[in-house]
């Protein structure tokens, strides 16, 4: 009898413990999905707000007289100056790669050779 009821003693805790382990996997799978949920719509919001960004800096003319909003367009208009230039630099060694000897025409301002 004693191994009976050892037995059922353990295949009750058994029980207790996949049912305790089943319940806190139920809650952890709900709380992600929620959590899923939310990152999927802060990722809607920073979309929206790209094409508002996006939008307004298309009609800058309009949003001169906000100080804030022109100090903004002229640090996006200077990167995107820096990434053209950086472009070229990358064209440069290019060109320099493809022909060593031969003098490259340059299209960045600065006078300085790329770095091989």
């Amino acid at each position: 009898m004693e191994t009976k009821e050892m037995l059922k003693k353990v295949k009750s805790e058994v029980g207790n413990v996949l049912s305790k382990v089943a319940n806190k996997a139920e809650v952890v799978a709900k709380i992600s999905k929620l959590k899923l949920d939310i990152a999927q719509k802060n990722a809607k919001i920073n979309g929206n707000m790209k094409d508002i960004g996006e939008y307004v800096y298309s009609k800058k003319k309009e949003f001169l007289n906000d100080s804030y909003i022109a100090d903004v367009f002229k640090e996006v208009d200077e990167i995107k100056q820096a990434i053209e230039d950086i472009k070229c630099k990358i064209e440069d060694i290019k060109m320099l790669q493809k022909e060593r000897h031969t003098p490259v025409e340059k299209c960045h301002k600065d006078d300085t050779e790329p770095e091989e």
